[in-house]
């Protein structure tokens, strides 16, 4: 693959689940895409190369944490955050795990949803995604309440069998 393909599959498989990592930091959406982004920026004039894709993955996670903690500390945002990741390194270390295990969790949940068929994906994305009612759902895409139900009771028993792998996961680190 050429270099530019290679940069899109990587910013592609990487991009949602280090926005939700950096989101863990900032609390702000918009914060975190632009740290993301300008990571994958600062990606693309890297000089070195990397090992495997797991040397990639490290180094990315690196770079997304250093740079919210970067945003934070220059912008003011969070300051009794910054204090207590200052005074408590292992901690940060810790905190720093359990939020790449979170995001590559969430990472996992986000692509068996896309796995889902359509409507069954759509109302459940609406649903525990974005947050509507029932009845907001039914209306937005014009089908009964009663559909709306079906199709996330359906989805719900799919993304259990899918998932079943990562339940011992979501108890540790979703709690």
């Amino acid at each position: 693959m050429r270099e530019k393909e290679v940069f899109d599959s990587y910013f592609r498989h990487h991009y949602q689940s280090l926005c939700y990592f950096a989101y863990n930091y900032l609390k702000d959406v918009e914060g975190a895409e632009d740290v993301v982004q300008e990571v994958f920026i600062k990606l693309l004039d890297w000089k070195e190369s990397f090992d495997n894709e797991e040397h990639l993955k490290h180094y990315l996670y690196k770079a997304v944490r250093n740079s919210c903690l970067n945003h934070i500390k220059l912008t003011g945002i969070r300051s009794d955050i910054l204090e207590m990741i200052q005074k408590n390194v292992p901690d940060d270390e810790n905190n720093f795990f359990v939020n790449m295990v979170r995001a590559e969790v969430y990472q996992e949940i986000m692509w068996a949803i896309q796995e889902l068929p359509t409507e069954c994906g759509r109302v459940f994305g609406l649903a525990y995604v974005d947050g509507f009612s029932n009845d907001e759902i039914a209306t937005q895409l014009a089908i009964s309440v009663n559909t709306v139900k079906a199709q996330k009771n359906k989805a719900k028993i799919q993304l259990r069998e899918k998932l079943k792998g990562l339940y011992p996961l979501l108890c540790l680190f979703l709690s």
